[in-house]
């Protein structure tokens, strides 16, 4: 690793305004300012600093007074030697996040993108799709168009470059399913009406009546777009996308709010597009069903927020994955983390005979409009964590809303599935308000922030933070409210593999530690496999009749579920990470004659 450490400035945190003085807190301190003006000058596009980084001697002076008061913003990142082989594709700022590299495209695969959130995926689906022209860090004069001999010469591989000069002859059609869907939401048109004028306007694969009964969508067709839940607004969002008929399918993250019945649909439909020769390129952070639709993978590494490297090659799925997930690439002899990321092979099914009991629930019977819920009785035990699983529409969130509301006789601390932006006030006062609890706490500080990566957060407002970063603040506030049980439906959407596992590490500790009980709603299989120790399945036909059967062991539990979903899942021999058997094969008959659909290794 080289010695070289360059200045990031998060200019979502600077706010010059807070200093204190009329110049810039860290143009003050900086000891070269006066024999060098230009270390340390104003950015006039947003009126804040910007550090020289071939003049900065990295004192760390401004650092510490930016931390004095507060804010933050000013960071060192070490920059690894590797990257100097790497061509800088696109920076967003001075002293911003650089993107080095970009993934070789192959019509007739589907090529997923793994790695850490702030590390330039959706950067790179951006410049794919071209909205977003690499400057290359060239800020006084960047390329105009993606025919740019600079960037042309930049580019090292032919299938990027052929694809940038399509971009700009326009002889190639892109299109692309972002991470946030805002702004589909904001259309006052009917579903029915948007895809009409869809059919009108694009070039169909797929006609709308067809993509909609894949996705079963059909009944939402009155619906606006606002009125749709998370999991249906995101299958709306996908049918957009795969009934046109492209040269490019750009989806990133696809799975969010869905079940796993709908996220392995939409594996399969992600299939269809590969063997219609298309290229598709998918970020997705639930590995295993990256796993079960990628044929390739390339790996993005750095310092999130600071630098991404893509990988200069990409690799098959299974060894892709598991050298993200190892911390190392052989092939280029990177190391990436310090640490590896590894699961369990077999299940650990605790004994909860004569163990503490929080609370009961009777036999209950929900109704919200047409749709009906029959809950069986059950028992939740001090310092457990029971995984709530099951397709969508059949009731969790519904089961969690009555626990919340009607339970008093237990403290409840609940987190919802839909995060809100709307609050008058930085994640400072939001985290207060939610959990009545300082920020200043040494159990906060030591428990929820450090693990969880938020303490950074807390002088910016909720609409500036990134879906991640919010649902962490959420996750945080709820877990630091004084309660017995904690309710989290899905607390893992948005979050990349690191932040889900740190998230599940911090759920664990506080049942385990504190005596704590928590109710989570998941749908990621690794996920809900390391976090729980008992599984409550829902079962029964979506929107119409649900039923909640009573919390099992977790091996019972999630044999049930993936016996009802038709499927057997396998333990990577390598990190015990969860992989799709394919229908039929060897080892899926003998888990399926054997009754153990997933922890079979």
């Amino acid at each position: 690793m080289s010695s070289k450490r360059q200045p990031i400035i998060d200019y979502r945190a600077c706010q010059p305004g807070l200093c204190g003085t009329p110049t810039p807190l860290c143009m003050k301190v900086c000891p070269l300012i006066e024999k060098h003006p230009n270390v340390i000058k104003i950015w006039r596009k947003l009126d804040k600093p910007v550090i020289n980084p071939n003049m900065c001697i990295d004192c760390g002076i401004c650092v510490k007074a930016c931390r004095n008061i507060g804010i933050n913003a000013i960071t060192f990142v070490r920059i690894p030697s590797e990257i100097e082989s790497v061509p800088l594709i696109h920076q967003h700022g001075p002293n911003s996040f650089r993107l080095h590299g970009l993934p070789q495209l192959q019509p007739g695969i589907v090529l997923g993108i793994i790695g850490q959130n702030g590390i330039g995926k959706s950067t790179i689906l951006s410049i794919l799709s071209g909205e977003i022209i690499p400057n290359l860090g060239d800020f006084k004069e960047p390329p105009q168009s993606f025919d740019d001999p600079r960037l042309i010469r930049t580019i090292q591989n032919s299938s990027m470059r052929n694809l940038f000069r399509k971009i700009a002859d326009g002889s190639i059609t892109i299109t692309h399913k972002r991470q946030d869907l805002g702004y589909i939401t904001k259309t006052r048109s009917t579903i029915k009406s948007i895809l009409e004028y869809a059919a009108n306007n694009f070039s169909l694969r797929r006609t709308p009546r067809e993509i909609m009964r894949e996705l079963s969508l059909d009944a939402l067709l009155e619906r606006k777009p606002a009125q749709l839940s998370g999991g249906e607004l995101q299958r709306f969002a996908l049918a957009l996308t795969l009934m046109r008929d492209a040269d490019v399918y750009l989806v990133d993250e696809p799975c969010t709010y869905l079940d796993v019945r709908q996220r392995l649909q939409v594996g399969r439909l992600l299939r269809e597009l590969a063997d219609e020769n298309k290229i598709v390129v998918v970020v997705e952070h639930d590995t295993a069903i990256l796993d079960f639709t990628s044929d390739k993978v390339h790996i993005l590494y750095g310092k999130p927020h600071a630098f991404g490297i893509c990988t200069r090659h990409s690799y098959v799925v299974k060894k892709g994955i598991n050298s993200f997930l190892l911390g190392y690439i052989r092939d280029e002899n990177v190391k990436i983390r310090s640490k590896k990321i590894t699961f369990q092979r077999m299940v650990k099914d605790r004994d909860w005979t004569g163990q503490d009991v929080l609370f009961t629930y009777p036999r209950m019977r929900l109704t919200r409009g047409d749709f009906v819920l029959d809950v069986e009785p059950g028992t939740i035990y001090q310092g457990e964590v029971v995984a709530i699983m099951g397709e969508n529409g059949l009731g969790k969130t519904s089961f969690a809303h009555h626990l919340f509301k009607h339970f008093k006789e237990i403290r409840i601390s609940f987190k919802p599935q839909v995060l809100h932006r709307e609050f008058n006030g930085t994640v400072r006062d939001f985290f207060i308000a939610y959990s009545h609890q300082s920020p200043q706490s040494p159990f906060v500080k030591e428990y929820i922030f450090q693990p969880l990566s938020i303490g950074h957060l807390l002088d910016r407002t909720l609409d500036e933070l990134s879906g991640g970063e919010l649902q962490r603040v959420y996750v945080g506030a709820c877990l630091a409210k004084d309660a017995n049980l904690y309710i989290i439906d899905e607390g893992s959407a948005f979050l990349d593999v690191e932040e889900r596992l740190k998230v599940t590490r911090t759920i664990r500790h506080h049942a385990g530690k504190k005596g704590k009980a928590v109710m989570t709603i998941e749908h990621d299989i690794q996920i809900a496999d390391a976090l729980s120790d008992r599984i409550m399945l829902f079962m029964g036909k979506p929107g119409v009749h649900g039923q909640a059967l009573s919390p099992a062991s977790k091996k019972e539990g999630m044999n049930l579920f993936l016996a009802h979903l038709d499927v057997t899942f396998r333990r990577d021999a390598e990190t015990g990470r969860a992989r799709l058997n394919k229908p039929n094969s060897r080892l899926d008959r003998h888990q399926r004659s054997i009754g153990e659909y997933y922890y079979q290794v």
